[in-house]
């Protein structure tokens, strides 16, 4: 009888350790819920900041697109810096010294159209290169306006797209 006394209380005892395990078990899946849910509502809120972020994007990109659209409907000018350089001339020059091909290309820059110039010097024959919107006649033109006493007819040798080449007599 005492073995079964030490037997149904050790029994007793094994039941309340399971059931002491089982309970800190629970309350620990529990826990752990409570703490996955709130992750979880954290996260869902990043994911619906991020996506009205990512719409207001999408919109101002729509409202920029419209607006490009209207003003070119509305006939916007373009500046001179958006203006992108249609033609590449090349103006070969024979006969001048560097100060004189320096004086040409300073007023070759300040010419209407002209968006850049590259200059090299050479005494038997020197090159400015220009990027210009227009076609080389409207090039020669306006360098003819800016430089009269360089780009006269009796100094111009030839002419060709892309292409103007004097020679100065002295």
């Amino acid at each position: 009888m005492f073995e079964k006394a030490i037997i149904s209380h050790f029994g007793y005892i094994l039941k309340i350790t399971v059931m002491k395990k089982f309970g800190i078990i629970c309350f620990t899946m529990i826990l752990l819920g409570v703490a996955s849910s709130n992750a979880q509502g954290i996260l869902d809120k990043i994911d619906r900041t991020l996506d009205k972020a990512d719409k207001a994007g999408k919109q101002a990109d729509r409202a920029g697109k419209t607006g490009g659209k209207l003003s070119s409907f509305f006939g916007k000018k373009k500046s001179a810096e958006e203006v992108v350089a249609e033609t590449k001339t090349t103006v070969n020059i024979s006969g001048v010294d560097f100060a004189t091909l320096k004086s040409i290309n300073e007023k070759a820059e300040n010419t209407k159209g002209v968006l850049s110039s590259k200059m090299k010097f050479n005494t038997s024959g020197s090159i400015i290169s220009l990027e210009h919107s227009g076609t080389t006649e409207d090039l020669l033109i306006a360098l003819q306006k800016t430089n009269p006493d360089i780009f006269t007819e009796k100094n111009i040798e030839a002419l060709e797209d892309g292409q103007i080449s004097i020679k100065i007599k002295k």
